[in-house]
């Protein structure tokens, strides 16, 4: 029969061989990271200036910002006339083959701060918990150019079930309210400046209403009617990744800052 001393040993074995595994499990990168950056724009579209928000790495640090510095961005135009802008830039980032590389997988301008740590989300309406019942509801959220909600238009509300679609359209009568008033009180840094003036601009914002916390993950949304917000120009309006936005992600509309160069699937 093993003794304790022999248990002890076989666990001190077992730690060992363990030990390289967890190592390079610690060392292995994160599936993706996000760097959030500050840009100006000259008037003739190239990089004026670039400040990094947040902490990075110092030697990727290093790199995004002498690529993004190389980066030429379309005219920004007022009354016709090419003029200096800013912008808040987020690139995602994910590991490339290459050790110690990252590959630019997406790029986003005008995405607006929150002013808060933190959006107030709606409360669950009760009926719909007790119907066991989930929901995604999609919002255009037009902004002033201090970063206050203007104006909030349910756009979608998809449920987790199929059905008939005047009970859908029901329902989506009892999700939408809740949601607005939440949006109403939200509030944001102004993302973008044109000319030295703050500029407003309309986000999608998407908001899930989980039964469960496994909706989340594997719960599938049937897509209600979708109606975007009269104010916007057909153009915008019609963009099919409104069906990809994650709960609480946020999706510019009305941005003023767009790159001119294609840079997604560059490695830095």
């Amino acid at each position: 029969m093993p003794t304790s001393r022999d248990r002890s040993i076989t666990w001190v074995l077992a730690l060992a061989c363990l030990a390289p595994l967890a190592a390079r499990a610690a060392d292995a990168p994160p599936a993706e990271l996000l760097v959030d950056a500050d840009v100006r724009v000259a008037a003739d579209g190239t990089v004026a200036d670039y400040r990094l928000n947040g902490v990075l790495d110092h030697a990727l640090a290093d790199r995004v910002e002498r690529e993004v510095r190389q980066w030429r961005f379309a005219p920004v135009l007022r009354d016709g006339q090419p003029v200096p802008a800013k912008t808040r830039l987020l690139i995602t980032l994910q590991p490339a083959t290459e050790w110690n590389r990252w590959t630019i997988a997406d790029i986003s301008t005008g995405e607006p701060a929150l002013a808060k740590r933190e959006l107030l989300m709606p409360d669950f309406p009760e009926s719909a918990l007790r119907a066991h019942l989930s929901a995604r509801v999609l919002l255009d959220v037009k902004l002033a150019p201090s970063g206050k909600v203007e104006a909030v238009h349910v756009e979608q509300t998809s449920l987790d079930r199929p059905g008939d679609p005047k009970l859908a359209a029901q329902w989506a009568e009892i999700f939408g309210p809740p949601s607005v008033r939440a949006a109403k009180g939200w509030k944001f840094l102004p993302p973008e400046s044109v000319d030295g003036q703050p500029v407003g601009t309309t986000i999608r914002i998407a908001i899930v209403f989980p039964y469960d916390i496994d909706t989340l993950r594997t719960h599938r949304f049937y897509p209600g009617p979708a109606t975007p917000a009269p104010w916007l120009s057909p153009q915008v309006a019609d963009d099919a990744r409104r069906d990809t936005l994650a709960d609480g992600q946020i999706q510019p509309l009305e941005e003023r800052v767009r790159l001119a160069d294609e840079v997604v699937g560059r490695t830095l």
